[in-house]
């Protein structure tokens, strides 16, 4: 899916989701909305509000992850936890069907494609339950840590 697709996609959802909950698009939330969606990989709502104030932003931490819930909620990003705990975030798209690669070790993450893997999940039947999509997590050590027995900071 192209870039400006999947913004047009969050922004619709965004607005679909506001309306249902007779909720305001604030100014706010438009722009949290076009610099999570230039995140690349998986963020932290600290690294958002970095990125917002770099930027000259000044919106408060209660706001980002106020927000970051809302997004959650409307099925623009998805929430996780790192091994550490760590609560991190990533955008969701409606056609995205990847793995993600996470390194227990130092946190970094990767996402890759899968056909095979994907076809088969498609094909699996589920008892009352009907799957319209998947995320895929898979823990292990990256190749940097692998071979130099790196520890995270």
């Amino acid at each position: 899916m192209n870039e400006e697709k999947r913004k047009s996609d969050a922004e619709d959802r965004l607005l679909h989701y506001l309306s249902q909950h007779s909720l305001r698009c604030t100014s706010e939330r438009r722009m949290l909305l076009g610099r999570v969606m230039e995140m690349r990989g998986s963020f932290t709502p600290g690294r958002l509000l970095e990125s917002l104030t770099e930027s000259g932003f000044r919106l408060s931490q209660g706001t980002v992850y106020n927000t970051l819930k809302l997004f959650e909620s409307a099925g623009i990003v998805r929430r996780r936890r790192t091994a550490e705990g760590v609560e991190t975030y990533e955008c969701a798209s409606l056609d995205d069907e990847h793995l993600t690669l996470v390194c227990s070790r130092c946190g970094r993450s990767r996402e890759v494609k899968d056909a095979e893997l994907a076809k088969l999940l498609k094909l699996r039947r589920y008892p009352s339950f009907i799957m319209n999509g998947f995320d895929l997590y898979i823990h292990g050590l990256c190749s940097r840590c692998r071979g130099g027995g790196r520890v995270r900071k």
